[in-house]
Formats: C-alpha cells, structure tokens, sequence
C-alpha cells in the first residue's frame, strides 16, 4: 500500500467477543470493510483478531474532519449497534481510543499478519520515545517484509506499535531485525515494566 495522504491521527478500537460469539465479530469485522471503502477520508483501516475471542480495528486519518466522518459514518454506527449483542462490556469511550501517528511506513503487499505493542514511557522520558520511534521508520525501510509500520501516542505516556507483514516468516525477521533490538535495548532506560509479552501476534483480517 501506498498512502498519499499524510497520516496524522488515528482510532484504536479493542474488543472482546462474548462467549460463543467470536465467529460473528470477525463476520461482522469482515462486513465492514465496504463501509470504510466509501469513506474518501479514511486513508487506512485494519480489522485485526489478537486471540481467539479478542480483536480490534486500527485506522487513519489526514485531519480531525476526516476522524469525526468515520465516527458519524455507518462503519462505527454499526458498531454500536452490534455491541450489545456481540461485545463484552464494551464501552465506546473506554474502548475506541484517539490517537495520534508519530510515524508511518509503508510498501505494497498483502497484509495478513501482524504485531501490536503497547508501551508506557517512564517518568520524563515520553520525548525521548518519541524520538526512538521516529528513528524506527527509517530502520524499517531497509525490512522488505514489513509492510505498514505505525508508532502511535495514545496519551502523554502511552504509545503503540502496529505493523503487519505479509506471511509469519516476514514477522519473524522483524522481529530478529533492528527495530526490535533497539526496542529490548532502550526498554530499561524509557519504558515501564515492559515485558515481551506486550508484543502481541496479530491476524489482519480485512484491510484497506
């Protein structure tokens, strides 16, 4: 894929199927895929599976007019009225989180895998993560097998990583590459109790 638009902003949208419903959320994520293709300002959209019962949709957009588009559009209007059917203890407010794109990459390819990481900057060390995940667009140019690679800021200490990849084998090398590294080597000194664990495996489910 390759974006046009500059990608400034976001939504990161989490939730939790209830039991015995996981197979009509991702019908339902799958459903709104040609929603999100009529929105002119939705530049990106992701529906993606993170375990068996919990997923997500990450998407982006060049201004606030475009973000609040998609928010009033049939996409997120469905949403709502799924939820209570579908969701477990979803709360739009809890759950759909504004956010802001520090940096993007991007190369053509289908997308079927990918990673989320979520992170929390320590103390007076939010800028300088800042700076370490605008370094990682440029280490992540020279990796043919990432395919769309986001830094996101959620709040002024939380922050995000969302890339995807083509086949596990391009997810693996991102992981054994150079962003990675830098990311274990500098987690002491800038993040909060980061652990592996917070690199999540993830499934693209539909794209745009």
């Amino acid at each position: 894929m390759e974006n046009k638009k500059k990608e400034t902003i976001g939504l990161l949208v989490t939730m939790k199927a209830k039991v015995g419903k996981a197979q009509d959320v991702k019908d339902f994520l799958f459903s709104g895929l040609p929603l999100v293709l009529e929105e002119p300002e939705t530049i990106s959209w992701f529906a993606f599976q993170i375990d068996d019962n919990t997923f997500g949709i990450y998407d982006t957009f060049e201004v606030e007019a475009g973000r609040k588009a998609h928010l009033k559009g049939q996409a997120a209007k469905a949403l709502i009225t799924h939820a209570d059917n579908l969701l477990e203890n979803f709360d739009a407010n809890v759950n759909i989180e504004f956010v802001n794109v520090i940096a993007s990459n991007h190369k053509h390819g289908t997308q079927n895998k990918g990673l989320l990481v979520m992170m929390n900057a320590k103390t007076g060390k939010s800028e300088a993560l800042e700076q370490f995940l605008k370094t990682g667009k440029q280490l992540v140019t020279d990796e043919p097998e990432t395919l769309s690679w986001y830094a996101l800021k959620l709040d002024d200490t939380t922050y995000a990583i969302f890339d995807t990849f083509t086949e596990n084998s391009g997810r693996d090398a991102h992981l054994s590459g150079k962003v990675a590294a830098a990311l274990l080597e500098n987690a002491p000194v800038l993040l909060n109790d980061f652990k592996t664990t917070a690199i999540q495996n993830i499934d693209i489910l539909a794209y745009k």
